[in-house]
């Protein structure tokens, strides 16, 4: 504390000598640069005066009153003395004075004669009639000494408390470190607890004891801490790669298309994932980490899981299928697959149940029999009716001329009949493969309509229907595929004319709409469609199930092909109909116009 306190005192005296140092020079150099000014500025006579006149440099000079002031002379351009005055014991050196006139005003540090003391030197140009005629000199002593045996008793005031100070200071830090060996026992105590011994023997109860047991037990505490943060590194690196794998099994599980839902042994649901709820009706929170009792509700469902709770058919896939209480026209098929461990086949960890909804496949496969059957009897009513006429026409003899051309032509429509289905057949085939390409021809809409209309006249005459055909003379013409365009409106025409009864009548209109848009409608007054089987219309082997629909035939291909042919040409297609009071289809689409066509050309 000594040894600090005189480090105090010295730096503190440096910096003081210092300061005061610094401010005797700045007080030297304001003096000197003054006076040579002073000078400089006075007149010739003023600085050179003639015997028996009054100095001027020493009325400035005694004015000053600077007790560092050694000397101010003038002299002339060869540096002789033409006039001086000088503090007592003093004398001036002699110096070269500069020749350029920037450099006239300046200072310099010179060496005093016989006693080697230091002077800074100031001086300026003394000019007569607007000539240099020489310079003023003005010399002051660098008394640093004399600055710093001033500040002694300054020191010394300084220095009387810092030293009661540190006196005090020890005193105070005695009674301080006496509760130290306490705290010394305390954490020879906890390296105990470490389990090792790892602090030297206390010595005695000074500061620098403690200090150096002290830093023992931070290393001691140090080592402790980076050893549990490695445990718990360890941990967290196991607890992320765990959690990590279970993400990666749940994201996989959540990307499945169908409802999973995961068990344990216990037949407690452990996952699943956001699908299962559409299908069971039952949230995620309501199944995690509860009996299926307590959510299922579907007796089959609950059942089927039930199964796997601790029974050892638990360790084979069953399957099951089930009919939606809510809605019955939802088929679910459900799987539950083991799940084994990978070390040991054996052990079962749960199961993983498949939720999946089955019904576009079952009706679909259902449509699909069904369409077979209506094909087939489409197929074999026309091939009887051939192989009727073709054997009557096989004694032709016995045949009138009027027989004879009655079947042929019967044997001409059910060969179109068959044809007809077979072309709807082929064309869905190519739209389901995507090979189905448009061939754009500029096409006069009347006259597509017109000879649609006029090859349905026979068909319309023969079940007793009247048709009729409403198209403006400006129709105007269109860019699309004839043939396939044709088709459409042959189903349309066709089930317009089979779903009217006889007397009933079917009309053909055609009209330009604003912007560029065509409408065509074909309109019956027969047996109508529900609201719920207009949705359903234009499904593909779809057909109304009533008794009406039921005794003339049809293969559900008609509509669903007019409205794929339609949406290929940008069109769309709708149906406004009324049980009992008739049915109207709509197409509505853009025709491209000419100049258009031309520009793509």
């Amino acid at each position: 504390m000594i040894a600090a306190s005189v480090a105090v005192i010295v730096i503190v005296s440096t910096l003081l000598f210092k300061n005061q140092a610094k401010l005797h020079e700045e007080k030297t150099r304001v003096h000197g640069v003054a006076l040579a000014r002073a000078l400089s500025s006075a007149e010739y006579s003023q600085l050179v005066p003639e015997t028996g006149q009054s100095s001027l440099m020493r009325s400035l000079a005694n004015v000053q009153g600077n007790e560092n002031f050694a000397y101010a002379i003038v002299v002339n351009l060869a540096g002789a003395k033409l006039h001086e005055i000088t503090s007592d014991g003093s004398i001036a050196p002699d110096a070269s004075m500069p020749t350029e006139p920037h450099s006239w005003f300046g200072e310099h540090n010179v060496i005093s004669p016989g006693d080697g003391r230091q002077i800074r030197e100031f001086f300026a140009p003394v000019m007569k009639n607007g000539q240099l005629a020489g310079f003023i000199r003005a010399g002051y002593y660098n008394r640093q000494a004399a600055v710093m045996s001033n500040q002694i008793s300054n020191l010394g005031l300084m220095a009387l408390p810092i030293f009661l100070l540190t006196t005090l200071s020890y005193f105070l830090i005695r009674r301080e470190i006496k509760p130290l060996g306490q705290l010394s026992k305390k954490m020879e105590q906890a390296s105990l607890s470490f389990g090792v011994q790892a602090l030297t023997p206390a010595r005695n109860q000074d500061l620098g004891d403690f200090v150096q047991r002290f830093d023992q037990f931070v290393q001691l505490v140090q080592s402790r801490v980076n050893q549990l943060d490695k445990e718990s590194l360890s941990s967290r690196a196991g607890t992320h790669l765990i959690t990590y794998k279970q993400e990666k099994a749940e994201s996989a599980l959540n990307s499945i298309p169908d409802a999973v839902l995961v068990i344990d042994d216990a037949g407690i649901p452990t996952f699943a994932n956001a699908k299962l709820e559409p299908i069971l009706g039952v949230s995620h929170e309501e199944i995690i980490g509860r009996q299926p009792q307590e959510w299922c509700k579907n007796k089959e469902v609950l059942a089927f899981l039930l199964r796997f709770r601790n029974s050892p058919s638990a360790k084979r896939s069953v399957r099951m299928e089930y009919v939606s209480e809510e809605n019955p026209d939802q088929r679910i098929s459900v799987a539950a697959y083991p799940l084994f461990s990978l070390r040991d086949q054996t052990t079962l960890f749960g199961m993983l149940i498949i939720f999946r909804d089955i019904s576009k496949e079952y009706f679909a496969k259902q449509a699909g029999a069904e369409f077979v059957s209506h094909v087939s009897h489409e197929l074999k009513t026309p091939l009887n009716t051939l192989a009727t006429y073709s054997e009557l026409l096989l004694d032709h003899a016995s045949l009138t001329e009027a027989e004879r051309v009655e079947a042929v032509n019967v044997i001409h429509d059910e060969v179109e009949r068959m044809a007809g289905l077979i072309n709807n057949l082929l064309n869905i085939s190519k739209m389901d493969n995507g090979t189905l390409q448009l061939v754009r021809k500029r096409v006069k809409l009347h006259d597509l309509i017109q000879d649609a209309f006029d090859s349905m006249s026979n068909n319309a005459l023969g079940k007793g229907v009247e048709l009729e055909l409403k198209i403006p003379p400006d129709l105007g013409s269109v860019r699309l595929d004839k043939d396939l365009f044709r088709i459409a409106i042959d189903n349309l025409l066709s089930n317009a004319i089979k779903y009217s009864n006889p007397g009933g009548k079917v009309t053909v209109s055609a009209q330009n709409l604003d912007h560029d848009q065509m409408q065509i409608s074909v309109r019956d007054r027969g047996i109508g469609i529900s609201p719920e089987d207009c949705e359903k219309v234009f499904l593909k082997y779809y057909r109304v199930s009533n008794s009406e629909t039921a005794s003339r035939s049809g293969h559900g291909l008609g509509l669903y092909l007019a409205k794929q042919i339609i949406s290929l040409h940008h069109g769309v297609i709708t149906v406004n109909s009324e049980p009992g009071k008739g049915t109207e289809f709509i197409i509505t689409f853009k025709a491209q116009p000419v100049q258009l066509e031309e520009s793509q050309d």
